[in-house]
């Protein structure tokens, strides 16, 4: 195995695996340990003294070697231990910030080889990765549960205002007194939930299988909020032939700091400063595909036929039945959702008041 990435090695070192497994038993049992993630062909050319080991690798295995003082190495596959008290030569011109021996051996060897080290601290019980150039330093899973459910109580409440947003936007979409900053603002708690969703994400790696239950959390909190946005940018970027992918990667990175305004929000769908007072009509892809068992190919049709939801709205269900894909059943399924999703909000609405 050959890890592309600091976020691939600490996958492959979360709880629940053998590696991590051992590193605790070696911070619990009190003493220090070095494990170097390598092929054995690969590092043996700074291994001065140690003995080979063909092994498979195990927790007890692991915390019973580390109390010899120099290194276990194991294969990059982290399946096998090839060494045993590997005394470690990097070049000592390597630069280095550590002061301590062993963590000095261990960032030195991972910059030279350009592979894993892990470095235990015997006094502190500190568990510190080294990878390449980098250095990061393994948090308590308690820690990082901690901030994980921090970020996701701060998710509870973006969802709750892009619910407000979104469904205020469906109602003006259904009157046809849709402006910019109503489009705006659901993009902006989009953007918003699936920049936190990425940290969060990026904290689940080091919590491996401790990661199920508030990775449920987070899918239920962020379900739908995808396609959403996807939806959101068909049915009001002015070029619907623009690239939807780049779009929606533009809306996310402009919100990954503060809020942005409208004006920057609605220049990635392609209008100018002097759009913005001026009503949008959406062409309908969203809405549709709140009507169950429409297939996207015939939302497609019917946008192309009708050019936009309004005119859609005001179609019968005979204009309906002309697009390919609509027959009498189906235009009578159309138009009851519709029906229903205005009833729907307005019942929301009444009930806010």
């Amino acid at each position: 195995m050959s890890f592309d990435s600091l976020e691939e090695l600490l996958e492959n070192i979360a709880p629940g695996t053998k590696l991590r497994d051992g590193v605790n038993r070696i911070v619990e049992q009190g003493h220090g340990g070095l494990l170097v993630l390598s092929p054995v062909q690969k590092i043996e050319e700074i291994i001065t003294t140690g003995f080979k080991v063909d092994a498979e690798v195990t927790s007890q295995r692991l915390s019973e070697l580390s109390k010899m003082d120099g290194a276990i190495v194991i294969d990059d596959d982290l399946k096998k231990i090839t060494y045993a008290n590997a005394h470690l030569s990097p070049d000592p011109a390597i630069e280095s910030q550590e002061t301590g021996t062993r963590h000095k051996a261990a960032e030195q060897t991972a910059k030279q080889i350009r592979i894993p080290v892990v470095a235990i601290s015997e006094r502190r019980n500190r568990v510190t990765v080294y990878y390449k150039d980098q250095r990061y330093i393994l948090r308590e899973i308690s820690t990082i549960m901690s901030k994980v459910n921090q970020a996701l109580l701060i998710m509870d409440q973006y969802r709750g205002n892009y619910d407000e947003a979104i469904q205020e936007l469906t109602a003006l979409e259904l009157d046809g007194n849709v402006l910019p900053f109503h489009v705006a603002n659901p993009l902006t708690k989009i953007g918003q939930m699936l920049t936190l969703k990425n940290e969060i994400l990026r904290m689940f790696i080091e919590l491996g299988e401790e990661k199920a239950l508030p990775g449920r959390q987070l899918d239920n909190m962020v379900a739908g909020v995808e396609s959403d946005l996807k939806f959101i940018i068909k049915d009001f970027h002015k070029d619907p032939k623009d690239n939807i992918e780049e779009v929606r990667e533009s809306v996310i990175e402009l919100c990954t700091d503060t809020p942005p305004s409208t004006k920057r929000i609605m220049a990635l769908l392609g209008y100018e400063e002097e759009d913005l007072d001026d009503f949008l009509t959406p062409r309908g892809y969203r809405i549709l595909h709140q009507i169950p068992r429409l297939p996207h190919t015939v939302i497609e049709r019917m946008v192309n036929e009708f050019g936009d939801l309004e005119n859609i709205l005001k179609s019968s269900k005979e204009d309906l039945q002309e697009v390919k894909g609509i027959a009498e059943t189906r235009s009578n399924t159309i138009k009851a959702g519709l029906k229903r999703l205005e009833n729907r909000i307005t019942l929301m609405e009444e009930l806010e008041t």
